[in-house]
């Protein structure tokens, strides 16, 4: 069959009867599958040979290049895992985090072809979160806005984002996360996981399933990971509530309403420049069980002057204390508290109706700390070390809407159907 794609553009009206048809049409979005189709499987069907003045389209309602991920490729990785990380199955996706699980927020950069994680438009069921990133002001991570059981599918767009994602900062691709909706049957989901590092992470669901004769349907889930860091000392540890409610209204118009919350406390990692992985290799973390050293480096940096720091201890010397050049080779200790909450209220179609359209308001509230050891700045007390803090306090709401469908033409023959969305 051949398939086309219309365009419609402003003083192309003209054109759109001729003749192009199309009998069937193909998924806006390209799944990810666990292994590639060959040549010789008989269900793929062989595609026309092209003859002239033939448009052959291969997507339909996309002038972009889109991928889609379901919940089936999270779940293949470990429970609490970061759902960036699969993501970076993709090609042209890079993801890298201090841990495992890409449970450490102030490391994880994501970059999508040339463009990096300040170009990126980050949403949650159309509620944008900002760039990702550790101090933003304009959002949250998406593994604080929701367990990753709790995703439905992703869509990647690699090129130029759609204009119609709701995102507060440059668009030069977009990552869009979809939560799962309410089952239609009673249940509990749980799930456990141990392992190294006393990594203990815990996942309870329950869901109402469809309460009455096309009722409503609601679940809600409890989310805990506790993890020791894989060097130095210190964990990583996160609460998690998810909620969400629809209530079927008027033909394909339903009402939904999510709620989140995420309570994160997190030590940080040391960060390594290439100079430091040279001499003291990739272990190097934070001496957070030492703070007579992390004094003596401070002192030491304060009396060569590599600080600027008073000098408060002559005696201490110039000299780093072996192996220590300077004292950014380890800092004492450092710490990230993010509080969210995250809401919403509106109404949209099902996902199956032919006029796709959603209204919907929200508001996020973000309370956190980040704290560092700094020894540049001597403590009031006499103590060659300070303690430093960023405040975080975010509030922002919002309203956004979309309206979209598919109309068709009929050739004048008859034979087929010409769709545009």
């Amino acid at each position: 069959m051949r398939h086309l794609t219309g365009v419609l553009l402003a003083g192309a009206a003209a054109w759109w009867p001729c003749a192009a048809y199309a009998t069937q049409t193909t998924d806006q979005s390209v799944p990810m599958t666990s292994a590639p189709a060959t040549a010789a499987d008989p269900a793929l069907p062989v595609p026309p040979q092209a003859s002239p003045g033939d448009i052959i389209v291969v997507g339909q309602g996309q002038t972009r290049q889109v991928q889609q991920l379901s919940q089936g490729d999270i779940a293949i990785l470990p429970p609490g895992t970061s759902p960036l990380k699969a993501v970076a199955k993709l090609p042209n996706v890079n993801f890298q985090s201090a841990d495992a699980f890409g449970a450490y927020k102030w490391s994880e950069r994501v970059s999508i072809r040339s463009f990096n994680q300040n170009q990126i438009g980050f949403t949650l069921d159309g509620i944008p979160l900002g760039d990702g990133s550790y101090g933003n002001t304009n959002g949250l991570h998406i593994s604080r806005a929701i367990s990753s059981e709790n995703i439905a599918r992703t869509l990647v767009s690699q090129g130029a984002g759609s204009i119609g994602t709701q995102t507060t900062n440059n668009l030069g691709g977009t990552l869009e996360f979809f939560s799962s909706d309410p089952k239609p049957r009673f249940g509990v989901t749980l799930n456990g996981t141990y392992g190294a590092e006393n990594t203990v992470r815990a996942f309870g669901r329950l869901d109402t399933g469809v309460l009455g004769e096309n009722g409503p349907s609601a679940y809600v889930s409890y989310g805990y990971l506790d993890t020791r860091k894989w060097k130095g000392f210190g964990s990583q540890r996160q609460h998690q509530v998810n909620a969400k409610a629809l209530a079927p209204m008027v033909g394909p118009v339903r009402l939904v309403a999510t709620f989140d919350y995420s309570d994160r406390r997190e030590e940080d990692y040391q960060d390594l420049s290439l100079d430091i992985i040279r001499r003291l290799g990739y272990r190097d973390d934070n001496i957070t069980n030492n703070f007579p050293l992390a004094v003596l480096l401070a002192d030491t940096g304060a009396n060569s002057g590599y600080t600027g720091a008073p000098k408060l201890n002559p005696a201490a010397g110039t000299v780093a204390p072996a192996p220590f050049a300077n004292v950014d080779d380890a800092y004492y200790d450092a710490s990230g508290l993010r509080k969210d909450y995250l809401a919403s209220v509106g109404i949209e179609t099902a996902p199956d109706s032919p006029i796709r359209g959603v209204l919907k308001g929200y508001y996020h509230a973000n309370h956190g700390q980040g704290t560092w050891f700094t020894p540049y700045v001597p403590s009031p007390t006499g103590a060659p070390i300070s303690v430093r803090t960023t405040e975080y306090d975010i509030h922002r709401k919002g309203v956004f809407g979309a309206l979209g469908g598919k109309v068709g033409f009929k050739r004048p023959d008859g034979r087929g159907l010409v769709r545009a969305q």
